[in-house]
């Protein structure tokens, strides 16, 4: 069973890994890639508040200020 977690917590880091390369070599301005980032992690943040049973918002709130 250990052998089994380690693969998938493998899978899932190698893929994370290979998203995130490929976010920071698309032709996009750094400040799109950024505002790209922090949604697409908020997005995340709220799919796993959801499954571990915190109060689901699926609508995702925008940062008051922008990044600098």
């Amino acid at each position: 069973m250990k052998q089994t977690g380690l693969c998938i917590v493998t899978l899932l880091g190698g893929a994370l890994m290979g998203a995130a390369i490929a976010m920071l070599v698309t032709p996009k301005t750094g400040r799109q890639m950024r505002d790209h980032i922090r949604d697409f992690i908020g997005d995340e943040l709220d799919k796993i508040r959801c499954k571990c049973g915190d109060e689901c918002s699926h609508t995702h709130t925008e940062a008051t200020e922008p990044v600098k």
